[in-house]
């Protein structure tokens, strides 16, 4: 059930819309739904593009944190714009003399109301899966430390945003969909920086070389080699989630993987804990008496 929280938390968040918008009016949900409709696109397009674009016609290196920063601006000042214009335009649509009016509530307006309640739930959905993918890279990362052996029986379960970012993809046609507009959390390019932080360890991959499927996708990726670059190494080292996900390397080892779906498809969370499980204490040497 804990599991299931997002996805719990998205119909009840749906229902009580429709309930406000059939009691009173779904004029303002309409207005403040698309206006973050399009301020969250534009919050998106520019954190996936913006690098690209800086570096093709003004030959400028961007960092994430700045295109991301910008297009937060960009999109929360379209959105207040948006917001005060959709605000008087609709209630000019719906006044009482329309023959519209009678949409703005009752059933009608409850049902308009699904429109602005599925965006502001895609934008829910958004940040759980980034908040799941940065504590599964983060959580993979202490797993693959050296010396994790010491740890044994003291490791923290895994952080339920992961189970999660997992449920939520686990509904029909819902991942596919949020991996053309989430350009962070897209399964490939996440697992392929999961597996480049297992490369670094000796006991986690072992773990998981014995699962024949996650093996293959060990053996057929360039895992190693990216966990040697300078690059990475060092995004690796500051635990950038973020910019290791998003690092042109791993963007390119996602692209030309050659099962794509397998690695689109891996799922590490129930072979992360039987690791943690799998770990046996190493009993401390006990002090001589004299």
């Amino acid at each position: 059930m804990v599991e299931q929280f997002p996805v719990l938390a998205a119909l009840l968040f749906v229902v009580i819309a429709f309930i406000y918008a059939s009691k009173r009016s779904v004029i303002s949900l309409l207005a403040s739904g698309t206006s973050i409709g399009i301020g969250v696109a534009l919050l998106l397009a520019g954190f996936q593009y913006l690098p690209g674009l800086a570096k093709t016609y003004l030959d400028i290196d961007l960092t994430w944190q700045f295109s991301l920063g910008l297009s937060a601006c960009v999109g929360g000042l379209v959105f207040i714009v948006l917001r005060l214009i959709l605000a008087f335009a609709l209630k000019h649509l719906f006044n009482p003399d329309s023959p519209l009016h009678p949409l703005v509530d009752g059933t009608p307006g409850g049902f308009l109301s699904i429109f602005p309640s599925l965006v502001a739930v895609f934008l829910f959905f958004t940040c759980v899966r980034a908040a799941g993918t940065v504590q599964e890279l983060n959580y993979v990362d202490s797993l693959a430390q050296t010396g994790i052996e010491r740890m044994a029986g003291k490791i923290p379960p895994p952080p339920p945003s992961i189970q999660w970012r997992n449920a939520i993809e686990s509904l029909p046609y819902l991942a596919p969909l949020l991996d053309q507009t989430d350009p962070f959390s897209r399964r490939r390019s996440r697992n392929a920086a999961a597996l480049t932080l297992i490369a670094r360890s000796t006991e986690l991959r072992a773990h998981l070389f014995a699962d024949p499927e996650i093996a293959g996708l060990i053996e057929a990726g360039p895992w190693a080699l990216l966990a040697g670059d300078p690059a990475l190494a060092k995004v690796i080292s500051t635990r950038d989630r973020v910019g290791l996900v998003t690092a042109p390397a791993i963007q390119q080892a996602a692209i030309d993987f050659p099962d794509r779906a397998d690695l689109e498809n891996l799922v590490l969370l129930p072979e992360l804990r039987e690791f943690t499980r799998s770990l046996v204490p190493i009993a401390e040497p006990k002090a001589e008496s004299f």
